[in-house]
C-alpha cells in the first residue's frame, strides 16, 4: 500500500505540516539541475516551490524542464517518487488548484499542468 504523499510515478504536492517528507530534500534550483542532468533520485522532496511563484521566468523554466523530462521519468524503473513540500493550503478554482500561502494565491497548473488531482486536503498529485 502506498503511503499518503509518497505516490511513485507522479508529482506529489503536499502540505509539509501534514505529511511525512522524504529524507532527501533539495531546493528548487538543485531539482532543476537534476532534471537537466537526468539525475533524479528514486525518492526526493523538493522544497521552496512557493518561493518561485513571484518570478514568472522561474516558473516558466521549471515547467519547461519538468515537461521535457516527463517521458524519461515515466519510463524509469522503478518509477521515482517526487514530493513538492509547500507551506499553505490548497484551494480549488474551477478546474485548477491554487496554493494559498500568506495572503497570496498561486495557480499550480502554471507548473504542473491541468491534470492535478486532489488525493486529500493536504495532498495533490500531477502526472509527470
Amino acid at each position: 500500500m502506498v503511503e499518503h504523499g509518497k505516490l511513485s510515478g507522479e508529482y506529489n504536492i503536499v502540505d509539509e505540516d501534514e505529511y511525512d517528507l522524504f529524507d532527501h530534500q533539495v531546493p528548487i534550483e538543485e531539482f532543476q539541475n537534476m532534471l537537466r542532468e537526468d539525475d533524479v533520485p528514486d525518492e526526493v522532496c523538493v522544497v521552496g516551490l512557493d518561493g518561485i511563484f513571484g518570478d514568472d521566468d522561474a516558473v516558466s523554466e521549471l515547467s519547461k524542464l519538468m515537461d521535457r523530462q516527463a517521458n524519461t521519468l515515466e519510463n524509469r524503473r522503478p518509477l521515482p517518487a517526487i514530493q513538492f513540500a509547500v507551506e499553505g493550503t490548497f484551494q480549488r478554482r474551477q478546474r485548477d488548484f491554487e496554493l494559498q500561502t500568506g495572503g497570496d494565491l498561486y495557480r499550480l497548473s502554471r507548473i504542473f499542468g491541468p491534470q492535478i488531482e486532489r488525493r486529500s486536503s493536504g495532498w495533490l498529485t500531477a502526472p509527470f
